[in-house]
C-alpha cells in the first residue's frame, strides 16, 4: 500500500515541472526546483507547493493593497514629501548622480529631502549606545522595527529601558520578524519583561507552520529604530550580543544615525509595516511632527519588497552602476547577484571604472559564500578588485559610487534581498558625506586581502564544483 501511494506521488510530482516552467521567470530558480523535484521528487515537489508557488507574490499584494490605502487616506502627510521633491533643484548634481536620482524617484513613494544630519557608525557598542541615548531621550514614542532581537544580555538592556521609557508614560511600539527573531518569540520569561510594562511585542507575518509555511520565505530584514520622529536609526546592525565586535565572531557591520526630513520617511515606512502586522493606524499629529534639523545632507529613503510591486532596490543598483564615471564601491555579506548586476559591473570595470567589492572571507552562511565565490572568475577577468574582509564576519552594506552618492541600509547584493525581502536603504546625495564613507570602506579594505586573479583562477576542481554546486541553489538560500 505504502508503496502504490509512492509511486502516485512520484508520478504526479513530475506534473509540477510544466508549472515551475511557466511560472518562474528567472531560469536559475526554475532550475534550481527543476533538479529538487527531479532529484528529490516526492519531497521536492511538496517543498515547492509551500515555498515555491505564488502564495508569496499573493503576500505581497496583500501588503502593497494596504500600504496603497494608507497613502491615499493619509495624502496629506505624503505631500509633505512631495512638495520637497523641489528642494532638487537647489543641489548641482552632477549628471550621472541626477540620473540616478530621477530613477530613484520614480520607484521609492519618497523624494530626496534636505537638512539631514547623518552619522555613519561601524562600532556596534558604540551604536547601542547611541540608540540608548536616543531611546532615554524619548517624550511621545519609540518605535522599533527589527529583524533580529535577541533574548540575551544585549536585548536585555534594550528591553529594560524600553520598559522604563513606557513606565514614564512613553507609547512603544516593538514589532520584530517572526523567523529572524524566532528565540525572542520563544523566550516567554524574557518577554514577560515587556508585559508588564503593558508593552506587546508584535511579531511580522508570524509562522503557522501547518496553515502558512510560506510564510517563512517572505521575511522584514528591515533594523530600524525611531525616536519621536527626531532621532532614526537603520543599516545592516540587529540587536544581540553576536553582533559585538568585540564577540568570538568580530563581527563588522554599517549602521546610520539620521536627525531631519529622512526620519519622517522612516517613520512612515515602520508605520506601514505596523499597520500591516498589527491594523492599528499609527498616522496620527503625534507621530508625524515637523523634524527640525540644520543639518546640511540631501537624502532619500527608499523602501522595497514584494509589496512595491517592483525590484526598486536591484533597479537603482543597476543604474548607478551604469552610469558611474569614476568608481563604484560595494560593501556586502551576501553576494548573489542575478544576471543584470553581474553583467553592470563587469561592464563597468571594461569601459575603465574602478570597481571594488569587499566581501566576507569567512561567512555566518557558509553555503552563500560558497555560491558567491562562483562569480568571481567572470568578475575578476574584467577587471573587478575583489577584497576579502579577514579580521572577523563581514554583515556592513554600503554602496558608493563616484565621489557624490552613498547608499546604506539593510540590503544585500542577493536575490532575496532584491525579490523576497522587505527591505530599507537611505541614499547620501553629497561629496563631503561620501568622503566619510570611503574612508570607512579603504579603512576595511586595509584590513582585506585582495584576491589574485592567476591565482583564484587556479583553484582546485573540487571546490569549483562545490561553488557551482550552490549557484544553481542561490534562489534557495
Amino acid at each position: 500500500m505504502f508503496y502504490m501511494v509512492f509511486k502516485v506521488l512520484y508520478f504526479l510530482s513530475f506534473l509540477l515541472l510544466p508549472v515551475v516552467i511557466t511560472r518562474k521567470k528567472r531560469p536559475t530558480a526554475a532550475l534550481a526546483w527543476i533538479m529538487a523535484i527531479v532529484f528529490l521528487p516526492v519531497l521536492g515537489a511538496f517543498l515547492y507547493l509551500l515555498f515555491g508557488t505564488d502564495r508569496i507574490k499573493n503576500k505581497g499584494k496583500q501588503k502593497f493593497i494596504s500600504n496603497v490605502g494608507l497613502r491615499e487616506k493619509h495624502h496629506d502627510i505624503e505631500a509633505y514629501w512631495s512638495s520637497e521633491r523641489l528642494l532638487a533643484s537647489k543641489h548641482e548634481l552632477p549628471d550621472q548622480i541626477a540620473n540616478i536620482m530621477k530613477v530613484t524617484n520614480k520607484l521609492s513613494p519618497f523624494g530626496p529631502v534636505d537638512n539631514n544630519k547623518i552619522e555613519i557608525l561601524v562600532d556596534a557598542e558604540e551604536t547601542y549606545q547611541k540608540m540608548e541615548e536616543a531611546i532615554l531621550s524619548a517624550e511621545h514614542h519609540v518605535n522599533l522595527d527589527y529583524y533580529i532581537f535577541e533574548p540575551d544580555k544585549v536585548g536585555a538592556r534594550f528591553r529594560d529601558l524600553l520598559v522604563k521609557k513606557a513606565r514614564q508614560g512613553v507609547k512603544i511600539n516593538f514589532l520584530y520578524d517572526a523567523v529572524g527573531s524566532m528565540s525572542l518569540g520563544w523566550a516567554w520569561k524574557f518577554l514577560e519583561g515587556f508585559h508588564a510594562a503593558n508593552i506587546e511585542p508584535q511579531e511580522f507575518l508570524p509562522l503557522r507552520t501547518f496553515f502558512k509555511p510560506w510564510n517563512i520565505n517572505l521575511r522584514n530584514h528591515r533594523k530600524i529604530l525611531i525616536v519621536d520622529n527626531r532621532f532614526g536609526f537603520t543599516g545592516g546592525l540587529n540587536i544581540g550580543e553576536d553582533f559585538l565586535n568585540d564577540g568570538s565572531r568580530r563581527w563588522r557591520d554599517t549602521h546610520m544615525m539620521i536627525e531631519g526630513p529622512a526620519v519622517t520617511q522612516l517613520q512612515w515606512v515602520f508605520c506601514e509595516d505596523w499597520y500591516f502586522a498589527t491594523g492599528e493606524d499609527l498616522f496620527k499629529p503625534d507621530y508625524f511632527p515637523k523634524s527640525m534639523s540644520n543639518g546640511n545632507y540631501f537624502a532619500q529613503v527608499v523602501p522595497d519588497g514584494p509589496d512595491e510591486g517592483v525590484e526598486a532596490i536591484k533597479s537603482i543598483f543597476f543604474t548607478a552602476i551604469s552610469e558611474a564615471r569614476k568608481s563604484v564601491y560595494i560593501t556586502t555579506p551576501y553576494f548573489i547577484p542575478d544576471q543584470t548586476i553581474n553583467l553592470a559591473l563587469q561592464m563597468a570595470a571594461l569601459r575603465g571604472v574602478d570597481v571594488k567589492l569587499l566581501l566576507p572571507h569567512k561567512s555566518d552562511h557558509p553555503l552563500v559564500l560558497l555560491a558567491s565565490r562562483s562569480y568571481y572568475d567572470d568578475l575578476l577577468k574584467s577587471g573587478v578588485s575583489i577584497f576579502e574582509y579577514m579580521p572577523g564576519i563581514l554583515h556592513a552594506k554600503m554602496f558608493i559610487v563616484d565621489d557624490h552618492l552613498v547608499v546604506i541600509g539593510s540590503a544585500n547584493h542577493d536575490i532575496r534581498s532584491f525579490s523576497y525581502s522587505f527591505e530599507i536603504n537611505v541614499q547620501v546625495y553629497n561629496d563631503e558625506f561620501t568622503e566619510i564613507a570611503k574612508r570607512v570602506f579603504l579603512n576595511d579594505i586595509e584590513r582585506s586581502r585582495e584576491l589574485s586573479t592567476s591565482v583564484f583562477l587556479k583553484r582546485p576542481s573540487h571546490v569549483r564544483f562545490s561553488e557551482n554546486t550552490c549557484r544553481l541553489l542561490s534562489s534557495l538560500l
